[in-house]
């Protein structure tokens, strides 16, 4: 019976082993060709990456240049009386401003001072005591308060939780004792408060207070009058308007935010003019100027960007191309967008007068295609001109300008519908079949090299079987033969002694 077999080789003799391996290298040889390919579109989904990148920088920068109001914005002077805010809509030139009031919040304060802010201040066991709550000509507020909700921080706390309009809290008048502050939340004189309690006659002489209807003025502006008891709250700080005059005109308010006033400007009030104030409105460039740098670089990031996507190298004829070539190089959607992009540079633009971008200021280097900016020339352009630089850039209402035309080229290649999307699910499609190859080819080479180790096994295996029985047969042979040898020497003696 043969031994089994420890070792591929061992029982013929042969480097069965190194065999196996060496064909199994072969074999996967059949490998490298589809993870080269993986490799390559692998690289050109990153270059896919890349080019989307610098796209979608640069559509940014064309979409800053393409708003209407970067040409039209205005800068404010300042004033310590007053904040101004410009907007939209602003127009340059001087205003004469008079503040005579501010807006304010009417304030109450109670008339009692209280020893403790845990006191209860309510008629003990009250039925259906409530507090109601009424801010201008807006609906009353309702609070159910319980016999600890009658102290004064027992009143805080409910008064805050319930959002009527006003905002509780006490002051501590010396070493006296403390008092209860009930402002409104709103400023204006329209927004007074009324307060009283129904079900406990105790906490509402504490409590009540009645705003009266408006009285005039010698001004004809409106004041509050007021009722109070020396028990119950009293005003401390009116409800009024801000009242001001701007160029001349009268204006009242609720607000110390005075919007429109003039078109486009936002006036903060801070205090009360001792005399007429100038607001200075004036054409700023300094944002559309910044904004135009800006697009400017990202053009030129985006330039490198093709450059660098794109490079070609030349070789030799019946040289293999270079592996310092662009991942992109030759591919058509880098060179579609970039052919748009460069064309749309150069063409003339019809909404403006001005037609190219040298006579804004923005020249070309004609070996690189590098923009650079004249800062004189640009500001002047822009402070003199403002309404042709934004036809240029955004177009005229009839003819879309520069920055408009580079937003809708590089959004048809970003989107989420876009152009590179596309090809980029192309790409994924690819790896997905070169995935699918790649494990076919693998699982025919795991059977193969299965295979020949079977049948190596097999060959070792009968190879010691042959070896073992030519090993058996010549063991006979020599003992056969060694009995031959001994019988005919023993007949020849015989014969001798006869």
């Amino acid at each position: 019976m043969t031994a089994a077999i420890s070792s591929l080789g061992v029982g013929s003799g042969l480097d069965l082993s190194s065999l196996l391996t060496s064909l199994q290298t072969n074999e996967e040889e059949a490998l490298t060709p589809i993870t080269d390919k993986e490799d390559t579109e692998n690289t050109k989904l990153t270059a896919y990456g890349t080019l989307a990148s610098a796209l979608e920088s640069f559509n940014t920068a064309s979409a800053a240049l393409a708003d209407a109001s970067l040409y039209t914005q205005q800068v404010a002077s300042t004033n310590d009386d007053f904040t101004a805010t410009v907007g939209t809509g602003a127009s340059s030139g001087d205003y004469s401003i008079d503040i005579s009031q501010l807006a304010q919040a009417q304030s109450l304060v109670s008339g009692q001072t209280f020893s403790s802010i845990d006191t209860e201040l309510g008629t003990p066991d009250a039925s259906d005591r409530t507090l109601s709550i009424q801010v201008g000509t807006g609906a009353a507020t309702t609070i159910s308060l319980s016999d600890s909700q009658t102290s004064m921080s027992g009143l805080i706390s409910a008064i805050n939780s319930a959002n009527a309009g006003v905002t509780a809290s006490y002051v501590q008048s010396g070493d006296s004792g403390y008092q209860l502050v009930i402002t409104s939340n709103t400023s204006g004189a329209s927004s007074n408060i009324n307060m009283s309690v129904s079900g406990d006659d105790t906490l509402n002489a504490i409590l009540g207070y009645s705003s009266s209807a408006n009285v005039s003025t010698d001004s004809g502006t409106s004041a509050t009058a007021t009722t109070s008891t020396d028990s119950g709250m009293t005003q401390t700080v009116a409800g009024q308007d801000a009242l001001l005059t701007v160029n001349g005109v009268s204006i009242d308010r609720s607000s110390n935010t005075i919007t429109n006033v003039p078109q486009g400007v936002t006036l903060t009030l801070n205090s009360v003019t001792s005399s007429t104030q100038t607001l200075n409105l004036r054409q700023s460039v300094t944002d559309a100027d910044s904004a135009i740098d800006d697009w400017v670089s990202a053009y030129n990031s985006l330039l490198t960007t093709f450059n660098t996507l794109g490079q070609y190298t030349a070789v030799d004829a019946g040289q293999s191309q270079s592996s310092t070539n662009g991942p992109l190089l030759g591919d058509s959607v880098l060179d579609s967008v970039e052919n748009q992009i460069k064309s749309a540079l150069s063409t003339a633009q019809s909404s403006s007068t001005f037609k190219v971008l040298s006579q804004l200021g923005i020249t070309q280097d004609a070996d690189t295609g590098e923009l650079t900016t004249d800062e004189t020339t640009l500001v002047t352009n822009l402070t003199n001109n403002p309404s042709e630089v934004s036809a240029f850039f955004v177009g005229d209402g009839t003819t879309t300008g520069l920055a408009t035309q580079m937003v809708n080229i590089t959004n048809d290649f970003t989107g989420t519908d876009g152009v590179i999307s596309g090809a980029e699910d192309g790409v994924n499609s690819e790896l997905t079949d070169l995935g699918k190859q790649y494990t076919q080819v693998q699982d025919k080479i795991t059977s193969d090299i299965a295979r020949y180790q079977t049948q190596f096994t097999n060959l070792d295996v009968l190879m010691s079987s042959l070896s073992a029985t030519s090993t058996f047969l010549s063991q006979q042979f020599d003992t056969s033969s060694s009995s031959s040898t001994s019988l005919g020497t023993t007949s020849s003696t015989s014969s001798t002694s006869s």
